[in-house]
């Protein structure tokens, strides 16, 4: 069991080292370095951009979490701009008040698209490139139509 495990471990390290130089050049932000989980993050003050491919299950992710005491007020800040949101994001973004993800025990308020694919475990390293180019456009045009929105709580901290 455990090279299985440590198989896992590596073939996410493996696509997320190969995504990562990637995403970086396109993006506002920088991931400094691949996990062996299936997901890598950006948080800077309770703003998290978040990249999830599972290894079991269909279907690549990327989310925009809010880890934050006022998680709630900046949620329902964004609802309110949600059509203006979604049209500057180029779809119907899921608008998430309860979400829960295996790397936190608590729910938090996140808005996040779907990318169709395989899980990791059936994506074949030849359709890496695709899956990844299609979750970095995605993460580009969710930071792009979100961070607007946040220029309040940014300036304060």
């Amino acid at each position: 069991m455990e090279g299985c495990m440590s198989n896992i471990s590596q073939t996410y390290y493996d696509f997320w080292a190969s995504l990562l130089p990637l995403s970086n050049c396109q993006t506002g932000f920088s991931l400094r370095s691949p996990t062996r989980r299936s997901y890598v993050e950006y948080c800077r003050v309770g703003f998290c951009f978040r990249y999830r491919l599972e290894y079991d299950t269909p279907n690549a992710c990327v989310e925009f979490a809010l880890l934050r005491s006022d998680g709630e007020q900046i949620y329902n800040s964004l609802v309110r701009q949600r059509e203006q949101i979604n049209e500057a994001f180029g779809g119907s973004l899921l608008w998430l008040r309860d979400s829960h993800g295996s790397e936190r025990s608590e729910s938090y308020h996140a808005l996040a698209w779907t990318i169709i694919c395989p899980g990791l475990r059936d994506l074949d390293r030849e359709s890496w490139p695709t899956v990844q180019w299609q979750m970095i456009d995605a993460i580009v045009r969710l930071e792009r139509s979100v961070v607007p929105y946040l220029q309040r709580w940014l300036e304060e901290d």
